[in-house]
């Protein structure tokens, strides 16, 4: 929901940066304890044919990844999460119980467990995403939120008119060269197409409003749950009763 922001800025003609922290999910290179959130960090920039549009936690994977796992019963991936004694957890479900109850284990930041692959830029970027929300706003920091029933997560927002730096129509421009030049550059082997930042999300926009979006059961249920909470009308609002 990041970019949601980024692109208002980017419909106006404007770079948008968005910010967000959230519940503490990632732990910090060599440590157990999760202290750092999902954090993403959103971009917009106006380009042809389409925008640039980059969304991404700075985390392997969130929150929303772990619980899909769980409720498809499938064992996490190696590198995305790491359990009470600091090695991989492929459990989906002792992993969420474990950064829910703060025992040790979260998800691990972009580049994964060590500095060999990187994991501290991805612990750096979670941490720009803090001094952008949290810090400057004197907020809750990561490890603070969504605790008590108190929710504290912090935002930050960035706008900045490409007029400032020269002709508008040209900075768009030499963006869309680029963005260009990316995606006619060589392919690797089996591979036909390069993708750029906001593209595939736009390819998916267009299949889902044609063809709709395939939901599992358990979220469904879910779903109807809340329905019978709120005294929502199922079938009205989704068109069919999928409780039977």
């Amino acid at each position: 929901i990041a970019s949601y922001y980024s692109k208002m800025a980017c419909e106006e003609g404007f770079l948008g940066l968005t910010f967000t922290n959230s519940g503490a999910l990632m732990v910090p290179t060599f440590g157990i304890l999760p202290m750092i959130g999902s954090n993403p960090i959103a971009c917009a920039m106006p380009a042809k044919p389409h925008d640039f549009l980059f969304d991404a936690s700075t985390t392997v994977v969130t929150h929303g990844k772990l619980e899909l796992y769980k409720k498809l019963d499938k064992p996490l991936p190696s590198g995305w999460a790491i359990d009470q004694d600091g090695k991989i957890s492929h459990d989906a479900a002792l992993t969420i119980d474990n950064i829910k109850a703060e025992k040790g284990g979260g998800v691990l930041p972009l580049g994964g467990e060590t500095e060999c692959l990187g994991g501290h830029k991805g612990y750096g970027y979670g941490m720009l995403t803090e001094i952008f929300t949290s810090i400057i706003s004197l907020g809750m920091t990561s490890n603070h939120c969504l605790k008590d029933n108190v929710d504290g997560c912090c935002h930050g927002f960035i706008v900045i008119d490409p007029k400032i730096f020269g002709d508008a129509k040209m900075i768009k421009d030499h963006l869309s060269n680029f963005l260009q030049e990316l995606r006619d550059s060589p392919k690797a082997k089996n591979n036909q197409r390069i993708y750029t930042h906001g593209e595939k999300e736009i390819n998916a926009m267009e299949d889902r409003l044609a063809n709709g979006i395939m939901v599992n059961k358990s979220t469904m249920d879910e779903l109807y749950n809340i329905c019978e909470d709120l005294n929502i009308d199922y079938k009205g609002y989704f068109g069919f009763d999928f409780s039977k």
